[in-house]
């Protein structure tokens, strides 16, 4: 219980703190405020370590005990030693046998994984237009006028595509985008202040509640 009560004065008082410096102009608080920072910062680099041997940790149990797809934990800790040996051994990331690396084995990686994507947007696109309702009538309408106004084909078959497809992108669709941002917006403040007052504490320590029988 006073481990509790402890870390939950501590993280109210680190993150007012924090928060003050950008209200308030204070020489004592902007120091303050830039240590807790910069101690944050060795700590999430603390955390980064202990990912990373949890990972040998739970990949090498699944090599030992030859669990199912150990051999891709194989690939995947071969990887890994590989990657931070040549990034010590040359001088970080910014090196040419890191850059190579990133050049031809992760970038095409990435192609890769993008590329098929392609496949779950054009099912989606399949499921979405299924006109159900008004709103799903409307959805396809604005969806097949902002496609014809993108291709070539649409400014040929009628010069006024691309012009609404502007209108579509630069008011209905940016107002609803901003309304969205504005709602993560506000739920992000929400659950800040939440764990700001102490009502919600990520950083306690929770136990499963003893039933007795």
């Amino acid at each position: 219980m006073v481990s509790r009560i402890l870390s939950t004065v501590v993280a109210m008082t680190a993150g007012l703190l924090v928060l003050a410096n950008f209200f308030f102009y204070s020489d004592p608080i902007g120091a303050l405020s830039l240590y807790l920072v910069r101690t944050a910062s060795v700590v999430a680099a603390f955390a980064l370590v202990l990912g990373g041997v949890n990972v040998l940790t739970v990949h090498l149990n699944k090599i030992y005990s030859r669990d199912k797809g150990w051999g891709y934990s194989m690939v995947l800790l071969g990887a890994l030693l590989f990657t931070l040996g040549v990034g010590f051994l040359t001088g970080g990331p910014a090196s040419i046998p890191m850059q190579n690396i990133f050049e031809t084995v992760l970038f095409p990686l990435e192609a890769t994984l993008f590329s098929l994507l392609a496949f779950f947007v054009v099912t989606a696109a399949y499921r979405a237009f299924r006109v159900k309702s008004f709103e799903t009538g409307l959805f396809v309408v604005f969806g097949l006028i902002v496609l014809l106004g993108q291709v070539p084909v649409g400014a040929m078959l009628w010069d006024q595509f691309p012009v609404i497809k502007d209108w579509v992108l630069d008011v209905p669709a940016m107002a609803g985008a901003r309304g969205i941002l504005l709602g993560v917006a506000l739920g992000t403040a929400a659950t800040g202040l939440r764990v700001l007052l102490g009502i919600d504490r990520p950083y306690a320590d929770r136990r499963p509640p003893t039933t007795d029988r």
